[in-house]
């Protein structure tokens, strides 16, 4: 594997530094970036996040990734979300040790909305009767009206993004926007939390990795994201 032991400590070094620059810094004047679903109020996001990247690791469809400078020095390392490639499948929810994202249900997700261009959807310009969203939306946040025309309900979509792909036209008639995302209140009292699993209790199979075990990953994820390490590089 091309990844020498001057690459590891230059990774450690810069991840230590990285580390000690964010406690120079106040978090009021942070720059709001994307986030994952669930994820705490900005200010009290970045008080919490331990940039563990536990989330990253977990996410199936590498919709999170880590920010870099152009968000603010204080969020670098942060996770940060790509709306329209989040499959809602819960995972970096369950994952997060530190509650800075936040444990709630599937139905409480809030990314985004989608918005019908009535202009070029079919059934609205009466070119045929699609029901293609309608059919897509598992949140029942779009209604036809007429049996017909969609329209969707902002206060029951959550940005899911379904809709769009399904979606026929070129460009699409539905489109999801993400300026309107729920962000969490802080709790009261944040407790550091485990993997869970969907009753709430921790899995009883197989063993937790040790920290040498999550140090080598972390080390061997961020070389990949550097380009240090080719992802089919094999030890």
């Amino acid at each position: 594997m091309a990844f020498s032991r001057r690459d590891t400590i230059h990774l450690l070094v810069s991840g230590t530094a990285a580390t000690v620059l964010f406690s120079l810094f106040k978090v009021s004047g942070a720059k709001a970036l994307p986030r994952p679903p669930g994820a705490l109020e900005e200010k009290s996001f970045l008080a919490t996040c331990a940039r563990c990247y536990r989330c990253l690791d977990v996410c199936p469809t590498d919709a999170i990734r880590p920010a870099g400078i152009a968000g603010g020095i204080v969020s670098i390392g942060t996770p940060v979300l790509e709306h329209k490639k989040c499959i809602f499948c819960m995972a970096c929810i369950k994952e997060c040790p530190t509650g800075a994202i936040a444990r709630i249900s599937r139905d409480e997700i809030d990314i985004g909305n989608a918005v019908i261009n009535q202009d070029t959807c079919l059934s609205w310009t009466g070119a045929e009767k699609c029901t293609r969203c309608f059919d897509a939306c598992r949140y029942d946040a779009i209604k036809l009206e007429k049996d017909i025309f969609p329209v969707v309900l902002e206060d029951l979509c959550t940005g899911c993004n379904a809709c769009e792909k399904r979606c026929p036209t070129k460009p699409k008639s539905i489109v999801t926007f993400y300026d309107q995302v729920r962000r969490m209140p802080a709790p009261g009292r944040r407790i550091a939390m485990r993997l869970e699993d969907e009753t709430g209790r921790r899995p009883a199979h197989g063993r937790e990795p040790g920290f040498m075990d999550w140090l080598k990953g972390r080390v061997r994820k961020l070389g990949e994201h550097y380009g240090i390490i080719k992802e089919d590089e094999e030890e």
